[in-house]
């Protein structure tokens, strides 16, 4: 053991003779067994690797071989996280800053995966070290804003998975206030962002979609810009397919990102308060026809009334939080795009009978208010339009008869709704 610690010393000595660059894949072999590892690699041997990857900045003869053996090295250290939260100050002032000098500029795509591999690893380890994470705050955010951030226009033109980390590790320092939205609020980079979605669904990634929510749902984010983007039907294109193909880690961050459009939308009305409490039947009810500022709002968000009858499906979720922002989703997109969304949801209305019906379950009050809330608004929006939708006789007196039964019902938070709907 002591051998290994003194080939290391050795090899990382400015004393060394060059020829000890020939130990390097010894060390390297030393590292990958976690053993080894544990012992090894000491503050001092810590010190020496962030002193080598400071020389490999310039290039030399040699270098590429030498860069690679260095950078697997490394790449091997966060496999132990106590050798870094022991140790953080020569990874975040010497080897991350060195590590984006080394990516920039570098012929080879290995080199720079490891750079931002290592990068993201390493900031992942001290992150989610609430104590650390605090006393190195101020250096982070250099890191973040200084060496990483003008990197990211590069890193996601970059080789695959390299794009990939990089969002992840974007969301991430998003995520704990390193970065702040502001600081890439520009077109060219939202626009960006938002490209996956314009290639095959299929291809997408949650961090691709919890980016896009980071940024959508910035109180920064101008509605001009997402309106500009014209990638509405695609978020419901995205949602149909992730719900379809059952796939749950998308499912919070994409409907989350539906909604999060809805509410930058909405919020250029005037006088807009937002409740997440049912109103539309209310004396408090927003009417849709309100003053709308058409250079603010989003103006393809009508392509979310195709999306209703999901939506609905949704809101029948077991997942309380799915639900909630499902239904949500139809109530705001009824103050939003009130005929595309009454057309959506009338032409759905055995989805939103089926949770009716099952008032008697356990279904939450909540829920149940706001279909009775929608399916009062929807029928009123109806009449009042004159809008022509084939609904079949039965489905409505279904549908009567639920209403009915509710308002007969001995739960006053139903009951009264059930009155205004029949109203």
């Amino acid at each position: 053991m002591m051998a290994g610690r003194r080939q290391i010393s050795a090899l990382t000595s400015r004393s060394a003779p060059k020829n000890n660059i020939n130990l390097f894949p010894v060390v390297l072999h030393l590292l990958g067994c976690s053993s080894f590892r544990n012992r090894v690699v000491t503050q001092q041997v810590l010190r020496q690797l962030a002193n080598l990857i400071q020389v490999v900045e310039t290039p030399f003869q040699g270098r590429d071989d030498f860069q690679i053996t260095l950078l697997r090295i490394l790449e091997s250290i966060p496999e132990e996280s106590p050798v870094i939260l022991e140790n953080p100050s020569i990874f975040i002032r010497g080897i991350l800053p060195s590590l984006a000098v080394l990516y920039k500029g570098n012929r080879d795509g290995n080199a720079r995966f490891l750079c931002l591999k290592i990068m993201f690893d390493v900031m992942d380890i001290i992150l989610n070290e609430s104590s650390l994470k605090d006393q190195r705050s101020e250096d982070l955010k250099l890191i973040s804003n200084s060496h990483f951030l003008p990197l990211y226009p590069t890193l996601i033109e970059d080789e695959d998975p390299i794009p990939m980390y990089a969002q992840k590790l974007l969301v991430m320092l998003i995520e704990f206030d390193y970065i702040k939205i502001s600081d890439i609020l520009d077109l060219k980079m939202v626009s960006k962002c938002f490209e996956f979605l314009l290639g095959d669904l299929a291809n997408a990634n949650v961090n691709n979609v919890k980016l896009c929510l980071a940024l959508a749902s910035a109180p920064e984010m101008d509605s001009k810009l997402l309106s500009q983007l014209k990638v509405v039907r695609k978020i419901g294109n995205l949602l149909e397919f992730v719900y379809a193909k059952d796939m749950e880690d998308f499912l919070e961050p994409i409907i989350g990102l539906f909604r999060a459009f809805l509410l930058c939308s909405i919020g250029s009305r005037k006088g807009f308060i937002y409740t997440k409490e049912p109103t539309l039947l209310g004396p408090i009810s927003s009417e849709p026809s309100a003053q709308i500022d058409l250079q603010q709002c989003i103006l393809d968000i009508t392509d979310f009334g195709s999306n209703v009858g999901v939506l609905l499906e949704l809101s029948a979720s077991h997942e309380a939080s799915i639900a909630d922002i499902a239904f949500e989703c139809i109530i705001l997109l009824l103050k939003t795009a009130p005929r595309e969304a009454t057309t959506g949801f009338l032409t759905n209305l055995p989805k939103a009978g089926l949770i009716l019906e099952s008032w008697r379950k356990g279904t939450s009050y909540l829920i149940l208010q706001r279909i009775l809330h929608t399916v009062g608004y929807s029928c009123r929006q109806c009449l009042s339009h004159a809008m022509i939708l084939s609904i079949s006789k039965p489905e409505i007196t279904w549908i009567e008869r639920i209403v009915f039964d509710l308002k007969s019902s001995n739960i006053p938070e139903l009951a009264d709704v059930a009155s205004l709907v029949l109203s």
